[in-house]
């Protein structure tokens, strides 16, 4: 059973100013919250018939908080692949560098900057091993014999290497994305 035009009004009415100051009030944006309010009420749509009268605020409320969310894991995810994508030359972290340039006014001055103080602190070697794994997209099995070390030995630098560009590159991602919440 679809709701009626009559108690899908009569809820806004009675929900929508929270919902949107509830979103308002995490995501600092006033469009963001916007978008994410008529998503809840879109989806309370879709959703109506399984509800109970008593349970329709909490759920609103629990839809816009997952909401919210989703809408941080989206910028976790834009700023990752702006991290990644600088520091290992994917191409998807172009179309990311332009928003973040748009939005933020990040320089690619700048990014390249971080970019280079990231590689900067890895030794010749594991630069070496970087270039080869994550530019030139060698397998394990061939930079097993590059290196003439064993497969294993090889996961281990890698998972090594990894973890220490993810560690330089935390404070970069924890950095920007205070820069684009703008609190």
């Amino acid at each position: 059973m679809l709701i009626s035009f009559e108690r899908a009004t009569e809820i806004a009415n009675l929900y929508y100013n929270d919902i949107y100051h509830l979103c308002l009030s995490r995501l600092k944006k006033e469009e963001n919250a916007a978008d994410v309010t008529q998503e809840v009420f879109l989806l309370f749509q879709e959703k109506y018939e399984g509800l109970e009268d008593e349970y329709i605020k909490a759920w609103l409320y629990k839809v816009a908080d997952n909401k919210i969310k989703e809408q941080f894991r989206a910028i976790a995810k834009r700023e990752k692949e702006l991290i990644y994508g600088t520091v290992f030359g994917s191409q998807t972290s172009t179309d990311i560098l332009y928003e973040m340039e748009e939005d933020n006014k990040v320089t690619p001055e700048e990014l390249e900057e971080k970019k280079n103080g990231i590689l900067s602190s890895l030794s010749e070697k594991e630069l070496e091993l970087f270039e080869m794994f994550y530019t030139k997209h060698l397998e394990y099995k061939e930079l097993a014999k590059v290196l003439n070390v064993s497969e294993g030995a090889v996961r281990t630098r890698v998972y090594r290497l990894n973890l220490k560009v993810k560690e330089k590159a935390a404070f970069i991602f924890m950095a920007l994305l205070l820069l684009f919440m703008k609190f």
